[in-house]
């Protein structure tokens, strides 16, 4: 039998298994109130241990009626009978036991009852490692109890935390913060090298001091306000081991103040001790003192407050969030709310319990839980994808960790509560043809629905007609014959070289070249065999004056096309010295336009259907979108980049050779992609720079294809791009 109420089902199926338990707290429970937006709430402490756990007031009233005398039955119909409207529903008695027996804050009156505290023990340490294999990235290791140590320095913590230790923190701050104004044109000279290999360890010892600092920092304060510390050790953040303290006992403070103060500690500790290094940084010689405090003023500042300040994710920001909201156990309710949500609309369970008390909190929990989740995913994806730029096995292996905990673990259990759980009894099949339909319907929209498809890659602006010009010959530049800017025509000349060693060296090879030629004929009336030597000798010296006379002719530097000459740089170099191969600048027709862009291998077989539309907008002014005339996809190879801005060593996203210092060589084979621009002249000539070799990007429209496609090629160019594979 089974009925429902504005709470939710009043009987529940698993009543049988607690209801002739005869149950109690154990002794070592304390209980104190506090309140959450004016809702009361009963605070219960083990004081053999450092657990808490928060339950409603109407829970506790049904909590401090239990006793060894009598069972759980008999307590909830007594309370059933004199005060309905406080007492919890069959299915809430049920969940709160469970919670309370597997954080150990029940005893039983039972003969089993050391068999069930063992097996309570065994959940709790099973749970404990699922959490620590689970969080691979921040694991807890326990080491020493500090508590007495800061209760003998407890004259000393209220000492600092009372009127002149604020002030004098805040002359600190304000010393610290002087210097680095003082000094704020070298602030960030050193800011390039601190992730340099060089000084990953200084940054790290930085760090380790940064974050002591701030651990006996949250210990202090919750000391200075009643609460105990036991728990001293080490943490792997990321497998680097990092000084931590539990300072959990400040969740049971009934002041929201002191709760704020205790969160905030750390991060305040950790100013007070980026002022300090700031002070040594500005009064210290370069060295490792310097570079050691410039590292401690990093990480005490900027990492501080972006991490430990984040509410995002479970360090002070959200502990210190959840007070300031009066929102307690603000990560897990925000889960337990969009389980709800998904229970409720989508399922179809109408007696699902929400976790939201208000409809503030309504709004706030699902928001939370969502932006908490997507961050969560991000921010393991960049660590993972950071590990992999240097160690690409230990990248795999963690995206694959990282792969079965957000989709092979949470799909399993999702199975697993369609087929077990006691909210569905009654409604399996239906949440079963519910949620295969709504799978079905998902995948049939991402893998076979067609939706727009395009493709950005990034390029440069070419003209149809250019020509970059290089001295052919090194010579001291004598006379500009066109002035750089101006109109050239085919052969017209634009510049002068000088060069009389190059002279010298003619009149060498002509003199060599004569003498030569006496000693053949020598040779034919006196030694022939001598004379085929001779003769090759002068066909080398031939050729190589007709490759000085060569040069001598490109001392005249010639138009090779028409267009502008551009090449500025030149007219202030009047009279020095171009060594063989200088740029000369570029001859530039701007009459005709076209977009030339660089597309990985992998997206060769994107234009087999065809291309629809391609749209160019120039970097800086992207307000202009330009239409591409026609588009043409270069099938084969490439290896030369059309820009040195098109290669990671120019922003670009195609990896370059490092031993060419141009930048123009790609490590690996591209194809290119090149679109005819229409004539602008007419329209926009005036707003519209065209300026040959402006950075820009191309946006290829494709026939429609399903998303599930769009984003496996996306995923694949990711890869080629970041990791080549």
């Amino acid at each position: 039998m089974s009925m429902d109420s504005a709470s939710g089902r009043i009987y529940s199926d698993a009543w049988h298994r607690v209801a002739g338990v005869r149950a109690c707290l154990r002794s070592s429970v304390r209980a104190h109130r506090q309140t959450f937006r004016g809702e009361d709430w009963v605070v219960l402490r083990d004081s053999l241990g450092s657990d808490f756990f928060r339950v409603t007031a109407d829970a506790y009233a049904f909590l401090s009626r239990l006793s060894a005398q009598r069972t759980i039955d008999e307590v909830w119909g007594d309370l059933m009978e004199t005060q309905p409207d406080v007492a919890l529903t069959q299915e809430e008695v049920v969940q709160l036991l469970g919670q309370l027996q597997l954080s150990n804050l029940l005893q039983f009156d039972r003969g089993a009852a050391a068999a069930s505290l063992f097996e309570r023990h065994q959940q709790r340490r099973g749970r404990e490692i699922k959490a620590m294999l689970m969080g691979f990235l921040s694991i807890k290791i326990p080491l020493i109890d500090p508590d007495r140590g800061l209760d003998r320095a407890l004259p000393w913590i209220r000492w600092l935390l009372g009127p002149i230790g604020v002030g004098l923190y805040l002359l600190l701050l304000v010393w610290g913060g002087k210097a680095l104004l003082d000094n704020s044109d070298r602030v960030f000279d050193q800011s390039a090298g601190l992730l340099a290999p060089a000084n990953l360890g200084l940054l790290y010892i930085g760090l380790v001091l940064a974050k002591l600092v701030h651990e006996f920092g949250h210990a202090a304060v919750c000391k200075r306000y009643g609460g105990e510390v036991h728990k001293m050790g080490v943490m792997l953040l990321m497998f680097a081991p990092l000084p931590y303290m539990d300072a959990t006992a400040s969740w049971g403070f009934r002041s929201r103040y002191e709760r704020l103060l205790v969160g905030a500690s750390g991060v305040l500790s950790e100013l007070a001790v980026a002022a300090v290094a700031a002070l040594v940084w500005a009064h210290t010689a370069p060295g490792v003192v310097n570079a050691l405090a410039y590292n401690v003023i990093f990480v005490a500042s900027v990492s501080t407050l972006l991490f430990n300040l984040n509410p995002l994710m479970r360090f002070d920001g959200y502990h210190m969030l959840v007070d300031f909201l009066d929102v307690p156990n603000l990560f897990q309710r925000s889960r337990d709310q969009l389980k709800y949500l998904g229970e409720f609309w989508v399922l179809g369970l109408k007696n699902a319990q929400p976790a939201a008390r208000s409809a503030n909190e309504a709004l706030l929990l699902p928001l939370y839980g969502a932006i908490s989740l997507v961050y969560w995913v991000v921010l393991m994806s960049t660590i993972i994808f950071f590990i992999a730029e240097q160690y690409l096995d230990l990248g795999v292996a963690l995206a694959w960790f990282l792969f079965f905990t957000i989709v092979v673990l949470p799909l399993f259990k999702f199975v697993k509560y369609l087929a077990s759980s006691p909210n569905l009894q009654h409604q399996r099949a239906r949440a079963l043809l519910t949620a295969m339909g709504l799978t079905g319907l998902s995948l049939g929209l991402l893998a076979a629905v067609p939706l727009p498809d395009r493709v950005r890659v990034k390029g440069v602006l070419q003209a149809t007609q250019f020509r970059a010009l290089y001295s052919d010959s090194g010579g001291a530049l004598v006379a500009l014959k066109v002035r750089p800017g101006s109109w050239v025509e085919p052969g017209q000349a634009l510049l002068t070289l000088s060069n009389p060693e190059l002279f010298f060296e003619i009149q060498s090879a002509q003199q060599q070249r004569q003498q030569l030629i006496s000693q053949e004929l020598q040779a034919i009336s006196q030694a022939v065999a001598n004379w085929e030597p001779l003769r090759r000798q002068r066909q080398a010296v031939e050729q190589k004056l007709l490759e000085l006379q060569r040069q001598q002719a490109s001392l005249t530097v010639l138009a090779p096309v028409a267009g502008i000459w551009s090449a500025s740089e030149l007219e202030s170099s009047q009279g020095q010295w171009l060594a063989r191969g200088a740029s000369l600048g570029t001859v530039v027709d701007e009459r005709a336009w076209r977009f030339v862009a660089v597309l990985p291998q992998v997206g060769t077989h994107l234009f087999e259907a065809g291309v629809l539309q391609t749209e160019i907008r120039l970097a800086g002014q992207q307000e202009f979108n330009v239409l591409a005339r026609q588009t043409e996809v270069m099938p084969f190879e490439q290896g030369q980049l059309p820009s040195p801005a098109l290669g990671m060593a120019g922003g670009g996203d195609i990896a370059v050779q490092s031993s060419d210092p141009h930048g123009l060589t790609a490590a690996e084979p591209f194809f290119r992609v090149q679109a005819e621009l229409p004539d602008l002249r007419g329209q926009d000539a005036q707003s519209l720079r065209l300026l040959h070799g402006r950075v820009g990007t191309m946006r290829i429209s494709l026939p429609h294809s399903p998303l599930l496609y769009q984003w496996e090629r996306g995923l694949r160019q990711f890869l080629q791009r970041k990791f080549r594979v």
